[in-house]
Formats: C-alpha cells, structure tokens, sequence
C-alpha cells in the first residue's frame, strides 16, 4: 500500500470512474439505434409479405381453376401420382416464396 494520502485519494476516484464507465453501456446503446434502422426494415417487409400472402391466398382458387385444364390434357400416370390442380398451385407459390425469400437473405 502507498503511503501518500493524495495517491489513495486519485486511486479511489480513478477506480469508481473506471466502474462507472463499465456500467455506462455506451457501445450497447448505439449498436442498438444503429440497428433500428434494419429492424424497422425488415418489420415493413414482413408486413408486405404478410399482405402479399393475403392477396395470393384470395387468388388461390382462380390459380387452380386456370391450371386445371392444363392438367386435365396431362398424361394419366400424372393424375394417379396424385398431381392435382391445388397441389401444382401450391408448388408454385412455394416457389414464388422461397425466390423472395433468397432475394430478402441476400438484403439482410
């Protein structure tokens, strides 16, 4: 221990600026307002998303009505498979959605 008063005094008020700077979370802060920005990003995407599945959902039956004679000329060992007018549909807007879906990775 030192025996000079003056330096016990420095070394306290250095230790607690030292433990208030710790607890002051300033790079916390600021990587979570520069992070906003992408979270508000990806917050209005998903809601688009969200709208556009809404309104893809409302055209299902018109899809499937417009790919049923297009299935109805296919070879018979498609219809036994099981390949069906709804199953193509959904296919195909599964396709639609893991397209969008690798375009929004390659954005985040």
């Amino acid at each position: 221990m030192s025996s000079d008063p003056v330096e016990d005094i420095l070394k306290s008020d250095f230790d607690a600026l030292a433990d208030r700077l710790t607890r002051d979370r300033f790079a916390e802060r600021i990587l979570f307002k520069l992070g906003a920005r992408q979270r508000a990003r990806l917050g209005v995407v998903a809601f688009a998303g969200g709208i556009g599945a809404a309104f893809a959902a409302s055209q299902f039956t018109g899809f499937v009505s417009a790919l049923a004679p297009a299935l109805g000329n296919a070879a018979p060992e498609m219809a036994s498979a099981g390949l069906s007018p709804h199953l193509l549909a959904a296919l195909m807007l599964a396709g639609a959605l893991t397209a969008t879906a690798l375009v929004l990775r390659q954005d985040f």
